[in-house]
């Protein structure tokens, strides 16, 4: 858990094994399916390339159109999903790593340069990769590319893959982390925000007004909004939102409560109000949702070492 206590909604996919922090996907999508890679997030960073056919991406609330050749770059931690309106059929590859793959080669002022930005910024860092932008094509040639190496010969290739990835990180750093605001301005709004980010997790469950939550900052409510948006890219209350949605989610896998108790518990005195906020955020009603991760369909669950909130 982190500083946050952050309810988690892990894919059931394991991406990390033994010594090797990283994995690589290939999956081929038949016509006639609309779900391309169910909602989920995971701790690890992804690069997601799409080799045939055309998907909607979605990363949180925002939406990408990917043509075949394009790709895109999955901060960790951030809710992510993909389908096949046109249920066409697709092919795509993913390359799925941990921090660590990187950060063992930097020292810790480098880490805090290179890193910080999306280990603790996420929504402001996905990008959508494109082969028209000079940068983006390199990046993309560099995948195409690890996604050729045979699997089960890891020795003879997995040196060769640790360096293509700092070359694509030193592009995305050169032209897309480093624009993003100053790493000190972060973390001075980090510091200054959170008690009220801290107030959030903490009693996600009760009736938390705006003027609380200011409070807490010692800030206007003005302020306090601006602020908010400009580190999280959440709205205060759309923040709050996704928190409970989320712990619910851990309740309904991990516990037989009944819906309308979870929904209490996660701070909706209104069941209706629930089942409409859970469709829009999870795209499933929660009695679909539980039902599917109980036949094991949705390939989610949260970890082993979840707790859940009295």
């Amino acid at each position: 858990m982190n500083d946050r206590k952050k309810a988690l909604l892990f894919e059931k996919v394991t991406h990390i094994t033994g010594t090797q922090p990283y994995s690589i996907h290939h999956t081929m999508i038949s016509p006639g399916e609309a779900s391309v890679l169910y909602l989920h997030w995971h701790n690890e960073m992804e690069f997601f390339y799409l080799g045939t056919g055309a998907v909607s991406f979605y990363i949180e609330e925002e939406k990408y159109l990917l043509n075949a050749g394009e790709g895109i770059f999955i901060p960790p931690g951030l809710l992510h999903r993909a389908e096949d309106e046109k249920k066409a059929g697709c092919e795509f590859h993913a390359l799925v790593f941990s921090v660590s793959f990187l950060s063992d080669y930097f020292m810790n002022l480098h880490y805090a340069e290179y890193l910080y930005p999306v280990m603790h910024y996420g929504l402001r860092c996905s990008l959508h990769l494109k082969p028209a932008v000079e940068w983006h094509h390199e990046i993309l040639s560099l995948l195409k590319e690890s996604f050729e190496f045979p699997l089960g010969a890891q020795k003879t290739w997995e040196l060769r893959l640790h360096g293509m990835l700092l070359i694509m990180w030193q592009c995305l750093y050169n032209y897309h982390l480093s624009a993003i605001d100053s790493i000190k301005n972060l973390t001075r709004l980090t510091e200054q925000l959170k008690p009220s980010l801290d107030f959030i997790q903490n009693y996600f469950n009760e009736d938390i007004t705006l003027k609380r939550l200011s409070s807490e900052s010692h800030l206007s409510e003005g302020q306090f909004c601006r602020l908010f948006k400009q580190l999280t890219g959440f709205s205060p209350f759309a923040y709050l939102n996704r928190c409970r949605i989320i712990k619910s989610c851990e309740y309904l896998v991990r516990t037989d409560k009944k819906i309308a108790e979870i929904a209490f518990l996660c701070g909706y005195n209104n069941i209706s109000f629930y089942n409409r906020e859970f469709l829009r955020y999870m795209k499933v009603k929660p009695s679909v949702y539980r039902k599917n991760v109980e036949r094991n369909e949705s390939g989610i669950e949260p970890p082993v070492n979840a707790e859940i909130s009295k």
